[in-house]
This record gives C-alpha cells, sequence and structure tokens, in this order.
C-alpha cells in the first residue's frame, strides 16, 4: 500500500477500509473516460451565417496570395493534458467507490519571432478525487485544503518526495448522490474524472485571463487554443460567477480542434455538413455558422471548417480538415469574412512543417500545437512514481 492510502486508512480510524486493489494508469482514449465533445443540434433548421459576408454558397477558397503574403498573427499557444489513475476502492460505511489520482499539465507558449519559440507560462497540479462522503463533517473547501496540508507534511518524511518538491495540490470530492449518473463504480470514476478534467480546463480559462491582465492579446497578437472553447460550466471547480467573467477574455483566441463532430451544424439549407465538410477542397473552408451551446444559454459560437493541406492521398476524408471556433461576445455579432480569411491562411501556414512519423495526427496537426503538446508532456511526473506514491 503506497503511503498516501496508508496515511488516509490510519487517519481514518475505523471510518475506512482500502482493499489495495490494482492500482491502473487510465490512458487518454479510455472507453470509461467522460468525453466532452460537441453534440449535434437536435433540429436540422437551416444554419445562420455568423460572417459578414452572406452569400448563399457551401464553400470559400481561401486565396493563394493571401496564403503566401499574409502576415502572422498568431503568437500564443495554449495546450492542456491530464493523466488519471485508478489506485484504490475504500469502504464508507456500506458503500464502496473509487479513490482517483491525477495530474495535469497546462502550458502556453509564446513565439516572439521566426526563431524564438519558449514557454510562456506552464501550470501543473497532483490532484487526488475522494468520494464526498469521505468529508464527513461537510466542511468542504476547509477540509479538503487542511487535509491537504495534513497529507502533505505526511508526505515530507519521504526522502524523494522531499527532494522533489512533490506535494498533492488540491483534493476533489466527486458527488456521490446518484441522481445524474447513477450508482455503479464506473460512473462513479466517471466523475472523478470529471474533476481532474474540470481541473484541467478552469486551468486554461485562468491562463488565458492572465494574458488579458498583461495586455498580451490584441488584433496582431492572438492565441490559438487546442481543442474546443465550449466549456461546460457543470463540469467546472470555479464558482459561476468567476466562471462566467471568464468568457470576456476571448476576443483574440481561437480553438482549433483535430477531431470534431461533422453531424453538428445544418447549412443555409438545413443538411447537415457532413458531406461538404468531406468534399473539401485544398485550402477551402466552409461558410462561418453560429452555433449556441448548449450547455451555456446565452453563450454563442462561430464555426467553420478548414481543409490544411494540399495533398491528394488522405487516410480519410476527414484527415486535415479542422474545425475552428471563435467566441461571440456579443448578441447578433458576426465576423468580418476577411478576418475569416485572414485567420484561415494562418492556420494552413501554421501546419507546416509537419510532424509525420511523430504523432498519427499529424494531418490535422498545427506544428506551434504540436511543439506545445510536447512541452506540456514533458512535464509529467513518470506514471511509476505517482502509483508508488498513492
Amino acid at each position: 500500500m503506497g503511503r498516501i492510502l496508508e496515511y488516509i486508512q490510519k487517519n481514518g480510524g475505523s471510518k475506512y477500509i482500502c482493499y489495495q486493489t490494482r492500482k491502473l494508469s487510465l490512458e487518454a482514449n479510455d472507453k470509461d473516460m467522460l468525453l466532452y465533445d460537441d453534440k449535434p443540434i437536435s433540429e436540422a433548421k437551416a444554419g445562420v451565417f455568423a460572417e459578414s459576408d452572406r452569400k448563399r454558397m457551401p464553400v470559400v477558397r481561401i486565396p493563394d496570395a493571401l496564403i503566401r503574403k499574409t502576415i502572422p498573427i498568431f503568437r500564443y499557444f495554449l495546450d492542456g493534458s491530464r493523466r488519471t489513475y485508478k489506485v484504490d476502492d475504500i469502504a464508507i460505511g456500506k458503500n464502496i467507490f473509487p479513490i482517483m489520482a491525477g495530474q495535469i499539465v497546462v502550458g502556453c507558449c509564446e513565439r516572439k519571432s521566426r526563431d524564438i519559440f519558449k514557454k510562456y507560462d506552464i501550470r501543473r497540479e497532483l490532484l487526488m478525487a475522494m468520494p464526498d462522503e469521505f468529508d464527513d463533517d461537510d466542511g468542504g473547501e476547509n477540509f479538503c485544503r487542511l487535509y491537504c496540508e495534513n497529507l502533505n507534511k505526511d508526505l515530507q518524511n519521504i526522502r524523494f518526495v522531499a527532494e522533489k518538491e512533490l506535494t498533492i495540490d488540491k483534493l476533489l470530492l466527486y458527488q456521490t448522490d446518484g441522481k445524474s449518473l447513477g450508482k455503479d463504480k464506473d460512473n462513479y470514476k466517471n466523475r472523478a474524472i470529471a474533476r481532474v478534467q474540470a481541473e484541467m480546463t478552469d486551468n486554461e480559462q485562468l491562463l488565458v485571463a492572465d494574458l488579458c491582465a498583461g495586455n498580451k492579446l490584441d488584433d496582431d497578437s492572438w492565441l490559438i487554443k487546442d481543442g474546443s472553447l465550449e466549456y461546460n460550466p457543470r463540469y467546472s471547480n470555479l464558482e459561476r460567477t468567476q466562471w462566467n467573467n471568464l468568457r470576456a477574455n476571448y476576443r483574440h483566441v481561437i480553438g482549433v480542434s483535430k477531431s470534431f463532430d461533422p453531424q453538428l451544424l445544418p447549412d443555409y439549407e438545413g443538411h447537415r455538413l457532413a458531406k461538404t465538410i468531406a468534399s473539401l477542397k485544398p485550402f477551402h473552408r466552409t461558410k462561418v455558422y453560429r452555433y449556441d451551446s448548449a450547455h451555456t444559454p446565452g453563450t454563442s459560437f462561430a464555426v467553420w471548417y478548414l481543409r490544411l493541406r494540399d495533398k491528394n492521398f488522405r487516410e480519410t476524408q476527414f484527415s486535415d480538415v479542422v474545425k475552428c471556433e471563435v467566441v461571440l461576445l456579443r448578441e447578433g455579432q458576426t465576423l468580418d469574412s476577411e478576418l475569416v480569411d485572414t485567420i484561415s491562411a494562418n492556420l494552413i501556414q501554421e501546419a507546416y512543417p509537419v510532424c509525420h512519423g511523430t504523432d498519427s495526427r499529424w494531418a490535422n496537426h498545427l506544428y506551434p500545437i504540436f511543439l506545445t503538446e510536447s512541452f506540456c508532456k514533458s512535464h509529467y511526473i513518470d506514471n511509476n512514481i505517482i502509483l508508488s506514491l498513492v
């Protein structure tokens, strides 16, 4: 039994029993992972344009001259990554719950010039996720903070922990009321993973807020965030007011997703966009459509799809297509079509050089995002250290 599990059982008196079940590192593609993919619109009504050019046409060609001569507008690149671990089962009263651990890394890289690409900020946390019944006095945040403080004092007695300055940054409590996801252990595990995921996405948004507070983002210095900008407040560890205020920081941020649901949006004729996306020719984009978030009423996005590469052979028809999102901060707001084309031309340029042979998703990758992902993953603590500690 690892030191953390020993501490939990020893300091719980007879309230807890840890069963010393097999510890597992859950891969990112684990089928039990709680996904945050976009969801299709239920009604197949005609899509609403979210760009100034409202010509009824399915696709737009990005001019070659614009691609060649475009001035780079992207300066910052953001990615978040997490790993989760099933470390034991714990009996509390008559129920058994999983104990989960996690580590998150959120990193931002800055490109100051053609030859200077470096770290801007990195945030790393070690987390424990326990059932809310673990907090039997309902102390909430105070209980979690004090428990971490006492646990970390105990861990500092281990030499390699003290040398590496390892600490458990947060104790997260997942709900066990059974109201939304059922009561079986896999659903409890998903709830715990959701709390770890929420900590990662919260840190992504807080890092963007710091960039804005430092006046780092403007018309000439945009940020590319790897993945969707559609955060779900239900899966956030922040207070709702604080979470809502973070949306205002996204004026110069674009989310670029390598994987997406091609059935998400209808076109201006009411047909799903999947066929149009699959048929995109090199350096073509779809029209920009408004997407109203199902998670956050009143939040809308401008969404379009872009084919990045001039290749005749593809693994699938979506292999080199990315989904692009911009937050619409005002009711009725649209994007200037020239700006959309400029952003698209920049994204095409950011797709080169390629990371072929290094990442299986190379055709959908933007090279600075690949570098940022690699930078983030290089800051993970080795899984064996985590599993031996817990």
